[in-house]
């Protein structure tokens, strides 16, 4: 019989990870759902830019869920549709821009790793950039792009407990439900919609 959503992840040991983005005055005004699958990564947020919710959603095939193997990257922006293929003149390693965070989560329980440098693609573009990931002290790991910070997690017991967003920061939830509460009624229906078709996959 074949397995789908929940029970494939528990089957093949894949994660759902949920974030809810926080700003300054520790209002949750975002939302982020990262399943990490076991030949994929699919990334998923709504979040506030310029006034209005924008939702962004990618998914990059990859094999043996190594993102630096990925074949195939689709993005959706709202309603626009992105896809980037792998061709045979990019560097290696070499991978989709919205994989940072499976690059991170990787590193998060490996302290004595070496920096990670990479070029990283840019979906909506198809501009190259380079990227390094790196621990920088006790608990934290930074993502640089062409030599400036983009990105700060926070790790704790192995986990990517937070991460600086610009504004914003990206806080874990224990689950769906925590993520969903005390949050705006247009953010929790897209992230219910998008929860709906990752248990049908």
């Amino acid at each position: 019989m074949a397995l789908i959503g929940r029970e494939r992840r528990a089957a093949f040991g894949t994660r759902l990870i949920f974030e809810g983005l926080v700003n300054a005055q520790g209002d949750k005004v975002g939302a982020i759902v990262h399943d990490l699958g076991a030949t994929n990564v699919l990334s998923f947020s709504v979040r506030p830019v310029d006034g209005d919710l924008v939702e962004v959603s990618s998914r990059i095939e990859c094999k043996n869920a190594n993102p630096f193997t990925w074949t195939h990257a689709l993005t959706r922006v709202d309603d626009r549709l992105h896809d980037l293929e792998r061709t045979p003149d990019m560097p290696d390693p070499c991978v989709p821009g919205r994989t940072e965070y499976a690059i991170a989560t990787y590193l998060a329980d490996k302290p004595e790793h070496a920096p990670i440098a990479c070029t990283m693609i840019d979906e909506i573009t198809g501009g190259r950039h380079r990227a390094v990931f790196t621990w920088t002290g006790p608990g934290a790991i930074t993502w640089t792009l062409d030599g400036a910070l983009r990105r700060r997690y926070t790790v704790a017991s192995e986990r990517i407990v937070s991460s600086e967003q610009g504004a914003l920061t990206a806080v874990l939830a224990a689950d769906e439900d925590d993520l969903l509460s005390d949050i705006a009624p247009a953010i929790r229906y897209r992230v219910i919609d998008f929860m709906k078709d990752a248990n049908r996959r």
